[in-house]
């Protein structure tokens, strides 16, 4: 019989030693799982990423398609039309938008959200009949921007809960805009404040541009030129 001590290192008999070897051994296969799950899960989440990018961009190319159908004066383009722009599917176009006045909304807020800084430039001056005019011309460069989109999305919102809720807000928002350049004895007065609303209204300035056939500065000389003629009716 083989003595004990042949397999004796100083101070670790042999069966701690083998205890010890086993130990670093499981260690070393459990960090070598630990780091292969980190990796399968870094390669799933970029994955994951690539696929929700990809969906995105997708999406917007969906809304654009349709942004670019209704600016070129196609009012009522199909989700076949839509989908054959954005070149997607038909399938691919409801899955990202369940109804079609979703895909309106989504577009019209899109384009708003373009749109909206033009108005939350501080005024050259001052005096607020100056504002008044200078917000008159701001609201017909995007009314002039914004044309084809918003009567797309006016004629249809008498079919759409969606739609019509959006031409409220939208509504409330141009009054209020009018009402901030405007001191308390105009907002005050309902008849100058309600014909400043005519007046400043995206429906006056597109039949001036399409029924009265206007060029883009001849709709803006007649736009500034009721504003005037109801500012004359104003004490100073």
């Amino acid at each position: 019989m083989v003595p004990w001590y042949r397999f004796q290192r100083v101070g670790m008999p042999f069966n701690i030693r083998e205890r010890t070897k086993r130990a670093r051994i499981e260690r070393d296969g459990e960090a070598r799982i630990v780091a292969d799950v980190k990796g399968v899960a870094e390669v799933m989440v970029d994955i994951s990423d690539g696929r929700r990018a990809r969906s995105e961009r997708s999406r917007q190319k969906i809304i654009d398609a349709l942004f670019t159908l209704v600016q070129s004066g196609e009012m009522k383009p199909s989700a076949a039309r839509v989908a054959e722009t954005a070149n997607v599917s038909l399938r691919t176009v409801f899955r990202h938008f369940e109804e079609i006045d979703d895909l309106y909304r989504e577009m019209a807020h899109q384009c708003r959200a373009r749109i909206l800084p033009a108005f939350d430039e501080p005024y050259a001056s001052t005096k607020w009949k100056d504002q008044l005019f200078e917000h008159a011309k701001r609201r017909i460069r995007v009314f002039e921007e914004i044309m084809y989109l918003r009567i797309c999305t006016e004629s249809r919102r008498f079919k759409s809960d969606v739609l019509m809720a959006d031409y409220q807000r939208l509504f409330e928002m141009e009054r209020q805009g009018l009402a901030n350049v405007l001191p308390e004895k105009i907002r005050r007065n309902r008849k100058i404040f309600a014909a400043l609303d005519v007046a400043l209204s995206f429906e006056s300035y597109r039949r001036l541009r399409q029924e009265s056939d206007f060029s883009v500065e001849e709709a803006q000389e007649s736009v500034l030129g009721m504003i005037n003629m109801i500012l004359a009716c104003v004490d100073d």
